[in-house]
């Protein structure tokens, strides 16, 4: 539980920060509640929902940054373009529950930390905290918490994003596609030889296309309140791993709410 009250952290925290930048305070802190519901894993017929508190910590620094995309090094940054080090979140639900990965007989999934650089490109807007950008993240992804923990690939994610903010409302829209190592589709999505069935073929998926993804967040700041809720669709069809006899379905959706309460 405590990994998933880090990672819900990182989760919402970048919600609730898309319409923050404009506070000229270094330092913010709060406590809240959120909660999201996912599949188990992409692809997957099952869905859990579960929730965690959330410790609220901002810090805004002239190098380092808690931002929308969560924490960040800044190497150069201007209003058309951006270049950073950043780092992300995802949280996968009890995958040991799931009746597929039973019946198979295959590790626990853990969530994941995605690390890596990101060259952010103004499209339309006067910053780039407000309209069109075109974003390229390349990130490596480190599991914890499950059976097979550490490296587990690498994902480049390029995405068109849309931020606005007005009268204390933020709203972001991001569509993506993705393109991952094998080591990462195997993570997912491979069945060893050992662990084949009559039913089940061996499985083993290369690098290459891994998803369409669109999600769009709505936060909402009232006071020192913060309110923030996201739903993402992921479109699988076409991908690497599309054959594997883990993929259930080729539509995904995740979805989040969370409320915080900051204390600057």
């Amino acid at each position: 539980m405590n990994i998933l009250r880090a990672l819900l952290l990182f989760g919402f925290s970048s919600l609730v920060l898309a319409q923050e930048t404009s506070s000229s305070s270094t330092w913010e802190f709060g406590l809240g509640a959120g909660a999201i519901h996912a599949p188990d894993y992409r692809g997957s017929k099952e869905s859990r929902t579960y929730g965690a508190p959330i410790p609220y910590v901002v810090y805004r620094g002239k190098f380092i940054q808690s931002d929308r995309d969560g924490v960040r090094g800044q190497f150069l940054q201007g209003d058309k373009l951006e270049f950073n080090l950043s780092m992300s979140a995802n949280v996968t639900p009890e995958s040991h529950k799931n009746p597929l990965r039973r019946e198979l007989q295959l590790p626990e999934l853990g969530s994941s930390l995605e690390l890596g650089p990101a060259l952010n490109i103004n499209l339309t807007g006067d910053s780039l905290r407000e309209g069109w950008m075109l974003s390229l993240p390349l990130r490596a992804v480190f599991s914890i918490g499950g059976d097979d923990r550490g490296y587990t690939g690498y994902v480049f994610q390029p995405q068109l994003v849309y931020l606005h903010q007005r009268n204390g409302w933020g709203m972001s829209f991001r569509s993506s596609l993705s393109y991952a190592s094998k080591e990462f589709h195997r993570y997912y999505y491979q069945l060893p030889e050992e662990l084949a069935t009559e039913k089940y073929a061996a499985y083993n998926p290369d690098a290459g296309y891994s998803g369409w993804a669109n999600q769009i967040a709505i936060t909402r700041r009232i006071d020192n309140w913060r309110l923030a809720f996201f739903v993402r669709h992921d479109y699988l069809d076409g991908t690497e791993f599309e054959d594997s006899p883990l993929m259930e379905t080729n539509h995904s959706i995740r979805s989040g709410v969370a409320i915080i309460r900051s204390f600057r």
